[in-house]
């Protein structure tokens, strides 16, 4: 099989926004194109071995011909992609044996195994442009992904280097976001299969640990753990829509937070001419996240459970409904901020800049090499832990806010931590690793309840006036309900003591990153 390296940049649109790419001068020609008809059918065993293993076994049927692919998954935009056409509808295994897929090939029992998974069913329009030194290959995809008796649409544009400058296609992907009303994707329609056929396609998604190598550079470790956090917006960001808006709003946040964390420990490493604005807009990203996480937060683990509880309380029905309709206006504003211009400029800098900002051309001194991830590790993950304990001496006698800070640093440096759970895993210091982990999150969870409560009886406040002021009904009440939820406060003395132990623990823990 012809083998090479495939770069693409995919995004998603409505009808709107194709309409509005259509209208760029580089794809008008596409608009008179004749639509051709892909059918794809992807295969794996019942397990998912070849995903798991990172590859996408399919056969097309495009024109009457038949085309067999590999594609092997990578943390960055580049994938390996060996194509072949065939004589048949039937998949050739021994011909796809002949790519990186052959060692999992090797195993008969899963060669026995395998049989289609999903298909996609799509009209593809698509044409060259030339673009700043590049040749550029524009499709449009309008169709849909099949999985059983599941179905999820698929409308997209994809642009594919095909020659020339990376440059150029970055700058051709610039060009369509500012134009059109369209959002970067790093979701194959594969992995969109995936998630369908496993009936998971609109959940919220956790974050997996990125496949870092303890061989890898700081800076490829830097991209891997990027596109981790990217992907973990991405997938979570259409969950908005489908009835669990409450997780998918926390899974997004905490996307963008463990993104901060990435900017924060590679910092030395990545800081150049376009980190400040990005940082930037980050911190606003994350900002209008934490707006509508704490009213979901406070009506979900507050209210509402209050009310079942004590149904006939004075005044909490009244808050709980003023409550909601806040929500409801908290999460349109936060969609129409991501989907602003500014909130669909700032995911394709992000990730262009990750994959050839300016840091990445930083000059390494002659004589030396670049840094080493365990290197890097080594130096910042000590420094942050210097931190929290200067930060956290004498807990229990810290004000308020100096306890949150420590709240902060710890919370901080248990996401740099988790990006190397793959990694720590499978060396000598997994149980250094675990250890430091589950203590850095017992002080993020029990200086958070301290937190929270001081937090909430503010918020709640602050609400209830709200109410009053736009004319809630019974308004005595709906302040008596929120003073009532107000005063009720954890055992603060209790909490800050587990706080302290597992800060203790933290400390004593030896360093995991020697080990890696």
């Amino acid at each position: 099989m012809a083998g090479g390296r495939e770069i693409e940049l995919k995004f998603l649109a409505s009808s709107a926004g194709l309409e509005a790419a259509l209208r760029i001068p580089q794809l008008a020609s596409l608009r008179a194109a004749l639509p051709r008809l892909q059918v794809s059918t992807y295969f794996d065993t019942p397990d998912q071995d070849i995903q798991k293993a990172g590859f996408v076994l399919r056969l097309r049927e495009v024109g009457g011909g038949v085309i067999q692919t590999v594609k092997q998954e990578g943390a960055g935009l580049e994938r390996g992609e060996w194509e072949a056409a065939l004589d048949t509808h039937e998949l050739d295994l021994p011909l796809a044996a002949q790519t990186p897929l052959g060692q999992l090939l090797a195993d008969g029992d899963l060669r026995k195994a395998i049989g289609p998974a999903f298909y996609t069913r799509v009209n593809r329009r698509k044409g060259e442009v030339t673009f700043a030194k590049a040749v550029i290959e524009v499709a449009i995809d309008e169709g849909e992904v099949v999985a059983g008796q599941a179905h999820a649409p698929i409308l997209e544009i994809e642009l594919e280097l095909k020659s020339g400058r990376r440059s150029g296609l970055f700058a051709l992907a610039r060009k369509l976001t500012r134009a059109a009303p369209v959002s970067l994707s790093l979701i194959s329609k594969g992995e969109r299969g995936y998630r369908l056929a496993a009936g998971v396609w609109g959940d919220p998604v956790k974050m997996s640990p990125p496949p870092l190598d303890a061989r890898m550079s700081a800076a490829e470790a830097f991209c891997a753990i990027a596109h981790g956090c990217l992907r973990q917006i991405m997938l979570n960001a259409p969950v908005f829509e489908t009835g669990q808006e409450v997780e998918a709003v926390h899974q997004t946040r905490v996307g963008v937070r463990r993104l901060r964390a990435a900017f924060a420990l590679f910092r030395p490493l990545i800081a150049d001419e376009a980190f400040p604005a990005l940082a930037a807009d980050l911190k606003w990203l994350s900002d209008q996240l934490g707006v509508t996480r704490d009213i979901d937060v406070l009506l979900t683990e507050t209210v509402q459970p209050a009310i079942a509880r004590e149904p006939a309380s004075p005044g909490l029905a009244e808050l709980a409904a003023f409550m909601a309709t806040r929500q409801m206006a908290s999460r349109e504003i936060l969609r129409e901020a991501m989907a602003s211009p500014r909130g669909r400029k700032l995911m394709l800098d992000l990730l262009l800049w990750v994959e050839d900002g300016p840091w990445r051309r930083k000059p390494v001194p002659p004589g030396d090499e670049p840094e080493s991830l365990q290197d890097l590790l080594a130096r910042r993950l000590r420094s942050s832990r210097k931190k929290l304990a200067a930060l956290g001496e004498n807990l229990a006698a810290l004000p308020e806010a100096q306890m949150h800070e420590v709240r902060i640093r710890a919370k901080k440096l248990r996401y740099q931590a988790a990006f190397f759970d793959m990694l720590a895993s499978q060396s000598k210091g997994a149980k250094r690793f675990r250890r430091f982990v589950d203590a850095l999150e017992r002080i993020q969870e029990t200086l958070g309840a301290v937190h929270d409560a001081e937090a909430t009886a503010a918020f709640l406040e602050e609400q209830a006036r709200t109410a009053v002021q736009q004319g809630a009904s019974h308004d005595p009440l709906v302040l008596f309900a929120a003073g009532r939820l107000a005063g009720a406060h954890p055992d603060r003395d209790a909490l800050v003591a587990r706080a302290a132990r597992a800060l203790d623990k933290a400390l004593a823990t030896k360093p995991f990153w020697t080990k890696l």
